[in-house]
């Protein structure tokens, strides 16, 4: 797609536009569009029967107690299958472990730290790597603060995640992201250096060797992590790692991972939907190159990160799932922002659709849920007729793209009817 440049008048505009429609929609319902109300295709999530964050929070606290004393991981894996089914609650589970181990004694930072892993390899999963570091978010923001009553804070951050990173489930790209609020003080080198030091405590004597090549599998730098990496690097002997890099100015997008901070700001419910819708187009200015907002990658992160936030499993039919309406309409402007900023944005929608495909794919195509999906992108006019039609026609992700096609039939049938119906009338 061509890239246009903008004066910092032309962002601030730009910003202030969706924040507009922002405020527009925040006291509003269902927004309007060709179906009528009985007609949309989401159907609002049944809360009755579903956790609330609290019954989550306690549960967990109940399991991962007995956990620590008897030291059943598989016992423990099992309760949290049965009694939690956290789906996107992962970041909640999460939460209350960290705050129960941080001032606890070594052996509860060791438990929970061998636990992450074995929720990964669960079948299915119990653990995402989104879930897992959106819940440290939040002690990571306040880690400085609490530094100072627990200073084996940032050790304990390694602990707790060395192991997770050895086998694998976290990599070396995500967890940069992830350690953005730790940027500012300082303190993000510090982390990854202490996560590297626990996976290879639990890697094998080839483990500096699969270190160095994830290393340069993501593009790591240094500099991205620390204002003074050759003490870090000397101190804790990583002098195998290189430390060379790109220019800063010249960081793709395809070197920044943006998923865990958005889910983090979607998830924030401490803020207000402007707040957030703030926050988020802050963030993305500051950390992601204006370049780079118009690029493949950072549109599907955006528009993985956004669904994920707004598939919700059905607690009334196994293996189901609806959109949650409320969380949609909290991602309505963000997604329009960046997927609607030029005249020809068909290229953007191409690319959010095949995020959109590829997750629906690996879902394994729960019924209705692509026909849900994009019936409301279409509604709320945040890809349109020709974004569906070239993504039919020119998809460039191949997983799951028959599939999704034969299954979303009804759905462009439906969009050629509109087409002719709004033709008809414009006559």
């Amino acid at each position: 797609a061509v890239v246009s440049t903008q004066s910092t008048g032309d962002r601030d505009r730009e910003r202030a536009s969706a924040l507009a429609h922002a405020q527009a929609i925040a006291g509003r319902g269902k927004s309007g569009g060709r179906r009528t109300p009985s007609q949309s295709p989401v159907r609002s999530v049944e809360k009755v029967d579903t956790l609330s964050d609290e019954d989550i929070k306690k549960k967990t606290k109940s399991i991962l107690m007995e956990y620590f004393d008897i030291e059943e991981i598989e016992e423990a894996c099992a309760c949290i299958k049965e009694e939690l089914k956290l789906v996107n609650k992962h970041h909640v589970f999460v939460q209350e472990s960290i705050d129960l181990v941080m001032e606890a004694k070594p052996k509860s930072l060791r438990l929970l730290g061998e636990l992450f892993p074995a929720l990964f390899q669960e079948d299915p999963p119990l653990m995402t790597a989104d879930g897992l570091l959106t819940g440290f978010q939040p002690v990571f923001e306040v880690a400085q603060d609490l530094a100072i009553d627990v200073p084996a804070v940032y050790a304990n951050f390694g602990k707790l995640l060395g192991q997770t990173f050895a086998k694998g489930h976290l990599t070396f790209k995500v967890i940069k992201g992830a350690l953005g609020p730790l940027r500012e003080s300082d303190k993000a080198g510090l982390v990854m250096c202490e996560i590297i030091k626990n996976a290879l405590d639990a890697l094998d004597d080839k483990g500096s060797m699969e270190i160095q090549q994830r290393w340069g599998k993501d593009k790591m730098s240094w500099s991205d992590l620390s204002d003074n990496p050759a003490d870090l690097i000397q101190k804790y002997k990583l002098d195998f790692l290189s430390t060379t890099s790109e220019p800063k100015e010249s960081e793709s997008q395809s070197n920044i991972d943006i998923t865990v901070t958005l889910r983090s700001y979607f998830e924030n419910t401490s803020s207000t939907v402007l707040q957030m819708h703030n926050d988020v187009f802050s963030y993305i200015d500051k950390t992601v190159p204006e370049k780079a907002q118009k690029e493949g990658q950072f549109i599907k992160d955006l528009m993985t990160v956004a669904c994920t936030f707004c598939i919700e499993a059905n607690p009334k039919a196994m293996g189901m799932f609806e959109l949650s309406e409320e969380n949609f309409t909290k991602v309505i402007p963000v997604l329009k922002k960046y997927l609607q900023s030029g005249k020809d944005n068909s290229d953007l929608e191409l690319h959010a659709l095949d995020a959109a495909q590829l997750l629906i794919h690996e879902m394994k195509h729960p019924r209705d849920l692509a026909y849900m999906l994009f019936g409301k992108l279409e509604d709320d006019e945040i890809i349109t007729e020709t974004g569906f039609r070239h993504w039919r026609e020119n998809g460039q992700e191949q997983q799951g793209h028959g599939v999704m096609r034969q299954n979303l039939k009804s759905f462009f049938e439906e969009l050629s009817q509109d087409s002719a119906d709004d033709s008809e009338t414009g006559s």
